[in-house]
């Protein structure tokens, strides 16, 4: 275990890592506003007190602002020093097209309410089960109303025809999450913090780890479950015709409205583990037939050292990120789980692989070599990196 502050490193990438100024798409470091959050309520349930906050520095891509709910056990103290569980949902991701209609719904580009975010508290996946321990965790749940996969750091957003405050939002996805944690984290005494995310979520786990890593307030580690930016994979979707492929002119939208270090096909997960670059541990986890990514549809999978092999289409997608955590030999901090659950309300056929984000719900792998209760393995990781230096 260790304290939050003596062991953030300030690791200074770019000569802008810290500073607070005004920026159009800005330095990756830097830090989240949070002069401008505000309580909206606080109720108590199931032993619990939960905060809703809104942070009118980050206005949505449609409408409202981004949100965050704060979980606290009941009688527990507000100044022991204690974990801290991020949350970090899913919804895909979206764009506006040159009309300026809605790509991907309004859903996650509108203010997120307190039903949306309140964290799991009683279930028994993973989120409930992180509660349910006696490390005293807090819960954080923040939004995604910029619809950027977390992404945003004040990037223009291209053809939004919406306004707030007489003025076209910018994707903010980034700076409201890493604001939220900087709030949490300032307001109650926090050692050891832990990013989780899910689909989309998953897949911004990695931005946000490698900018609070840049800004020197360094995660403990990261719970990615079932997404992950892979360029390559993606491309070749587009050349084969597949049915998850995401149109091309869409595609190339929504990297406008990320942060262009994220869009940087050099600064793919995979290549940041590789390299060291990120040096969070990873938990990688992924069912092999996640119908989200087209399940087991065979493809030509394209490989980090320029080869290809014929795998199928989920496992292709996690497949980059996982040579590069296996890479790192029995001594890494990282793990990659490539699961086997199936998603009871959906009927895949001979596909008994086919769940999507598998923490979020009490199910079982029966993939050979992971225990059935593959959440345990996951927990265990978690306390493992509680105790590191």
């Amino acid at each position: 275990m260790k304290s939050l502050v003596k062991n953030r490193k300030l690791l200074k990438a770019t000569a802008c890592v810290l500073l607070m100024v005004p920026i159009l798409s800005g330095c990756l470091g830097v830090k989240g506003d949070t002069s401008r959050i505000e309580l909206i309520s606080s109720t108590t349930s199931d032993g619990w007190t939960f905060d809703y906050y809104r942070n009118r520095a980050y206005p949505c891509a449609v409408s409202g602002y981004q949100t965050f709910v704060v979980g606290r056990k009941v009688g527990s103290s507000s100044t022991a020093t204690r974990p801290l569980w991020v949350r970090m949902h899913g919804g895909g991701i979206g764009w506006f097209n040159p009309d300026g209609s809605v790509a991907g719904g309004t859903r996650n580009k509108s203010e997120e309410p307190f039903s949306r975010l309140k964290p799991s508290i009683g279930s028994t996946n993973l989120e409930g089960r992180i509660a349910a321990s006696a490390d005293g965790y807090r819960m954080l749940s923040v939004s995604m109303c910029s619809h950027d996969m977390y992404s945003g750091v004040n990037n223009t957003d291209p053809n939004n025809p919406n306004l707030t405050n007489g003025a076209t939002p910018k994707t903010n996805g980034l700076l409201a999450t890493k604001a939220a944690i900087a709030f949490v984290t300032a307001k109650y005494p926090t050692n050891d913090f832990f990013l989780h995310g899910g689909s989309a979520g998953a897949a911004g786990s990695f931005s946000v780890a490698w900018s609070l890593q840049l800004e020197g307030m360094v995660p403990a580690g990261v719970v990615a479950d079932a997404g992950v930016m892979n360029q390559a994979y993606e491309n070749e979707q587009v050349a084969m015709g597949s049915p998850c492929a995401r149109p091309s002119e869409g595609a190339a939208i929504f990297m406008q409205r990320i942060h262009p270090d994220i869009a940087n096909p050099a600064n793919q997960p995979h290549l940041l583990v590789a390299d060291g670059r990120l040096s969070v541990p990873i938990m990688q986890v992924y069912s092999s037939g996640d119908n989200n990514t087209c399940g087991t549809m065979a493809m030509k999978c394209p490989l980090p050292n320029g080869t290809s092999v014929t795998l199928g289409s989920a496992v292709c997608n996690a497949r980059p990120l996982r040579m590069a955590i296996e890479a790192q030999g029995p001594a890494s901090r990282s793990v990659s789980l490539e699961l086997c659950v199936d998603d009871p309300n959906q009927d895949s056929g001979t596909n008994k692989c086919d769940k999507h984000v598998a923490t979020n719900g009490e199910y079982l792998n029966t993939a050979p070599g992971i225990p059935a209760d593959f959440e345990s393995v996951i927990l265990d990781w978690v306390n493992q990196r509680r105790g590191d230096d």
